[in-house]
Order: C-alpha cells, then structure tokens, then sequence
C-alpha cells in the first residue's frame, strides 16, 4: 500500500492509500490546509487543534451543500426525463391522429 506524504497546518503526516490514489491524497490535504491557513489568517491566535476543528466543520458543510446540490440536480433531470418521455409521447399520438385522418381523406376521396 502506498503512502504519500502530506503537510496541513505546517505538519508533515504519512498517509496510507491506495494504488493510484497518491495524487488525490495530496490534492486532499492541500485543500485541507488550504482552509486551516485562510482560518489562520482570519482568527490569528486560535489554537492549532481549534483550527483544525473549524476547517473540519467547514469541509463538512461543503460536503453536505454539494450533496444536496447533486440530489436535486438529479430530481430535476428525472423530471425532465419524465417531461420528455410524456411530450414524446402526446407527439406520437398526435401524429397517429393526423396520419389516421389523412388516410382517411385519401381513401375516400379515391
């Protein structure tokens, strides 16, 4: 099992992952202290592990938001679909309708 070395709040960490995984691990924790040096920025004076707490709760909540976005960005596209397959099918029917009514012109007109 690979391990890659990361650094979040100036602290270098070896992390296990799996094959392959190497570079999204370091993206993840780039993105981790990303956030925990803009709380530093904006908290100057809070504990380390406060930090850490707050950057946790608020990867969190962009976790959960991004969920729910996702939830209803799908609810919307099986609407749509549903909305599709029910247009698709008033079409085909009026088409048969007017094919139907043509048919009978040309017939008894013949």
């Amino acid at each position: 099992m690979p391990e890659v070395s990361v650094q979040i709040a100036n602290r270098n960490y070896e992390l296990a992952c799996g094959d392959g995984e190497e570079e999204r691990v370091q993206e993840l924790a780039s993105y981790v202290d990303e956030k925990v040096t803009e709380l530093r920025r904006q908290l100057p004076g809070t504990p380390e592990v406060k930090l850490l707490v707050f950057a946790a709760l608020i990867l969190a909540d962009e976790s959960r938001e991004a969920r729910g976005i996702a939830k209803a960005a799908e609810s919307a596209r099986a609407s749509a679909t549903d909305s599709a397959e029910t247009l698709a099918t008033a079409l085909e029917d009026l088409i048969t309708s007017r094919v139907d009514k043509m048919s009978k012109k040309v017939s008894g007109a013949a």
